[in-house]
């Protein structure tokens, strides 16, 4: 007669390890994909200006603008995919996920079943983009601070557009309005730049000339709308230690810059 061992049997240990191991697995491989659903709503809310900015400028004529939205937020979702690969502390789930840019969008065997889960959350993507876009259209002239699209503005909007295209055209370069009024012309002589119709003078120097007052509004206003504040910023003019300067100021995010 064997042994008693107490009613202990050895073989239903590896077993009952198993599935603990298993459920492990899973309990992870559901925290890395929830942490990437989180991560990619809060990118798309965080980086939606900057999205909307780029599609207003013109597209290449081989992809519409639904195409180019989609191509932007599989680039956030990869990114984002990558950061949650990298702050993994688990081997195997880490391996799990380490798939490259091209392969995830790819319908191709082992990779499947990632596209189908971020199909899913590039849909969610899409959603909140476009239901934020709406909510903000909707409720816009009962928003305490003015988005930086506003027609008031309009004329700014035009400046970076045309600096960051580029555009070397005579009627850019020959006409700069005021970021004090809004409403007068830039102009300069041999010791000021001043506003055709406010009190606004900037004194020249050595080597400032409208045209770099005009690159620097135009960078001092896509730096500010690039770190993703969405009100519109005001520009003054401010004496500090005997300095006298053109500033940025942004009552909402709190940002005072120099411009020149």
């Amino acid at each position: 007669m064997g042994e008693d061992n107490g009613g202990f049997n050895p073989s239903r240990s590896p077993l009952k390890t198993h599935n603990h191991y298993k459920l492990n697995k899973k309990i992870l491989n559901l925290n890395w994909k929830e942490k990437l659903r989180e991560s990619c709503h809060r990118r798309v809310r965080e980086d939606r200006t900057r999205l909307l900015w780029k599609m207003r400028r013109p597209l290449d004529g081989s992809r519409s603008q639904k195409e180019f939205m989609k191509s932007a937020l599989q680039d956030i979702m990869s990114d984002e995919l990558k950061k949650v690969n990298n702050s993994s502390g688990d081997l195997e789930v880490a391996s799990s996920i380490s798939v490259t840019n091209d392969d995830l969008w790819e319908y191709n065997g082992l990779h499947t079943a990632y596209h189908s889960e971020c199909e899913e959350i590039l849909l969610e993507m899409q959603r909140i983009f476009y239901e934020d876009m709406k909510a903000e259209a909707t409720g816009r002239e009962h928003e305490s601070c003015v988005i930086w699209e506003d027609e008031e503005d309009e004329y700014l909007a035009r400046t970076v557009f045309r600096f960051m295209q580029l555009n070397d055209t005579t009627e850019c370069k020959e006409q700069t309005w005021c970021p004090i009024c809004k409403k007068g012309e830039l102009l300069e002589n041999r010791r000021l730049i001043y506003c055709s119709l406010c009190q606004f003078q900037l004194n020249r120097g050595d080597e400032v000339n409208l045209g770099i007052v005009r690159v620097r509004l135009a960078k001092a206003y896509e730096e500010h709308l690039n770190k993703g504040c969405r009100s519109k910023p005001e520009f003054c003019i401010e004496t500090i230690f005997d300095l006298t300067a053109l500033y940025l100021r942004c009552r909402h995010c709190d940002a005072f810059e120099v411009v020149i």
